[in-house]
């Protein structure tokens, strides 16, 4: 699972780190088992949890005396679960023993008995299998007493693709206190005994079924094939009693697991030619077989499905994506794709191509009636989310879900035309609106050595290294460009990939501190007057943009009237301007507040009315020319 926020955007990797849980206690009855996954009893069944998501990022959870033995919970030793306040909604703690993984090859429940001091859920999630990620909630309705929690494995999972767990083996174990709640205040829990209990241990019956009315072609017979049956040509017939065009047939004897298959006909004279990106299905790490993905935890009769569709006939809708490439120069080697929300996966999950070498790369996704989610387009297949498009500030970026795009309910076949990068509602891209802007930085002041600087912000999703600068010898200054739009960000310095960043204060005055206090950031606001940016390494200090060396000092540049100022400012120009000036207004301890550019001549009238009193310095850059005058705000 990987989740994002702000570090900027911080990325927290559950890293596909060690197998969960630990030694395995088994009971056995006839056609049933149960093991013990955690009991906090002995070290063999025993293990800390990683937190994330919150202040106590990377502490773990503490095996402690049982605070209330009592009721259904008697044993001596417990964990116990800290949610501070202001904690993402999605904060959590996982699994980090290298043992024995979970085994839900017999299809069962897992229980946890928990402890909580008010009503809310409790969110489990299974990760790094041998199948799809799962996750789903169970309510906690018995506060302040041990009450257990059971999730049915053989359950779809609330994240796409929505598959059960059953009949998998997981490596990590994720537990979610809260789930989707941000709280006012610091919360503490209690859980034990995690076991996967019931599930049958024998071999189960699944029945097909598939709605042939829609199939363009003629055939005899029709049949399913798969992994349970060897990819037999002919061994499992599927019959049309009523004659309504459904085919239905069981096969008995399948083993209890993860399986793939698909329908054919008169011995794969036709076959399913199946959507790598739809949902039921499952590609080989080649790409050239696709398979419905099936799990099997019990005796179980599908639900009738569509040649060549996850879903029943009338039941799905088709969305197509075009999208130019907008603000990019090159599509990487590996790609562009649409990925994200609860309906997209990850980078790399869902190609979009450009078959016929027009500019525009298109994918179409077959997903069911009344379908919604965010999505994103990447660049490549980032498993980070790192190559994301950045839309920060665009009408359809949505700021509470990673300023994503968000699209549905879908309940018809839908086309969507836009621009990587862009919010735009066709494929013609206009980029006149973005705006070339610098950055620069003043290096002298690093202590420690380096070899590139970086600028990364939440206009091109905190990336490593999507905007490197260059050293300019002649202003001594690190320099780059980007293309954005008009609008307010957050941005840093930081030096070969994140290997050290600048570290701000909150209230330091050129920066913003988010919600939870834990990321400070510079602020910048890019319009057609604020063009370019110039600080020294972690300092709200600014920099010359200019060589001054390389600038005539001069005193008739410009005036100001008056020169104790309360509201309104005035710079009339003189004899010696022409064309472009930059204006820059500093505090008389170097923070910037004003840098400028204009094209106008005459008188021009600043607004320094939120300036605080004191002393401050205007100086006009035209051409080969600069002069700095001081003034006073009342």
């Amino acid at each position: 699972m990987t989740l994002t926020k702000g570090k900027g955007q911080k990325t927290v990797n559950m890293k596909k780190l060690l197998c969960v849980l630990l030694s395995i206690v088994m009971t056995c009855s006839i056609g049933f088992s149960q093991t013990t996954i955690l009991d906090f009893e002995a070290d063999e069944t025993s293990t800390v949890f990683q937190y994330f998501g919150s202040t106590l990022e990377e502490e773990t959870t503490n095996v402690i005396a049982n605070p209330d033995p009592s009721g259904i919970n008697t044993s001596a030793m417990v964990s116990d679960f800290v949610k501070p306040a202001d904690s993402e909604s999605w904060a959590g703690a996982f699994a980090t023993t290298d043992l024995v993984p979970i085994s839900l090859t017999a299809g069962e429940q897992i229980c946890v008995k928990v402890w909580s001091p008010a009503s809310g859920n409790l969110g489990l999630k299974l990760e790094s299998g041998n199948q799809a990620d799962w996750i789903t909630t169970q309510e906690i309705n018995v506060t302040n007493q041990w009450t257990e929690l059971c999730f049915d494995t053989s359950n779809p999972s609330v994240e796409d693709p929505r598959t059960p767990a059953a009949g998998g083996v997981y490596n990590q174990l994720v537990l979610f206190f809260d789930f989707g709640t941000v709280l006012s205040q610091e919360q503490t829990y209690y859980f034990d005994d995690v076991v996967v209990s019931g599930g049958s241990t024998g071999p189960a019956s699944v029945t097909f079924s598939v709605d042939m009315n829609g199939y363009g072609g003629s055939f005899t017979d029709v049949y399913v094939s798969g992994t349970f049956n060897n990819w037999a040509d002919d061994q499992q017939l599927l019959s049309d009693d009523d004659g309504d065009g459904v085919f239905t047939g069981t096969v008995a004897d399948v083993e209890l697991g993860s399986h793939e298959y698909l329908f054919q006909v008169d011995k794969f004279t036709d076959a399913e030619d199946l959507d790598p990106s739809a949902s039921c299905t499952v590609t080989d790490d080649t790409g050239e077989f696709t398979n419905r993905s099936l799990v099997v935890a019990s005796d179980v009769t599908l639900d009738p499905v569509c040649w060549n569709s996850c879903f029943a006939c009338e039941e799905s809708v088709k969305i197509t994506f075009n999208v130019a490439k907008g603000v990019l120069g090159e599509v990487s080697p590996e790609g562009m794709y649409v990925a994200g929300g609860i309906g997209f996966g990850f980078p790399g999950d869902n190609r979009l191509t450009d078959d016929d070498g027009d500019g525009i790369y298109s994918i179409t996704i077959e997903r069911e009636k009344g379908f919604e989610s965010y999505y994103t387009f990447t660049n490549g297949a980032c498993g980070d989310f790192s190559c994301k498009e950045s839309i920060v500030g665009q009408d359809c970026a949505n700021p509470d879900h990673f300023n994503d795009r968000a699209i549905g309910p879908v309940d018809s076949d839908i086309t969507v035309n836009t621009c990587f990068g862009l919010c735009s509602e066709n494929t013609d891209c206009e980029t006149d609106a973005f705006i070339d802007f610098q950055f620069s930085v003043d290096m002298t002041g690093y202590s420690g050595s380096f070899t590139t600087v970086f600028v990364s912000g939440n206009f091109n999703n905190w990336s490593a290294d999507a905007l490197p600068l260059t050293f300019d010898d002649t202003k001594n200054l690190w320099t780059g460009n980007a293309n954005l739009l008009p609008g307010d960000y957050e941005f840093k310095y930081q030096v070969d990939g994140w290997t050290d960043e600048e570290n701000f204060m909150e209230g330091d005055p050129c920066t913003a501190t988010d919600e939870t206090g834990m990321f400070t950031n510079r602020t910048l606001t890019v319009s057609e007057q604020e063009t370019s940016v110039c600080y020294q390494w972690n300092l709200c200090s600014t920099c010359n943009t200019v060589s001054i060396d390389d600038l005539v000092k001069v005193n008739n540049l410009f005036s100001i009237q008056p020169n104790i100022v309360e509201t309104d400012l005035r710079i009339i120009y003189g004899d010696s301007f022409s064309g472009k000036a930059k204006i820059i207004i500093q505090s008389n301890i170097g923070e910037l507040l004003v840098n400028k550019t204009v094209t106008n001549s005459g008188v021009e009238h600043i607004d320094i009315s939120s300036f605080e009193g004191g002393l401050y310095y205007i100086t006009v850059l035209n051409e080969d020319k600069r002069q700095t005058h001081k003034f006073i705000k009342e």
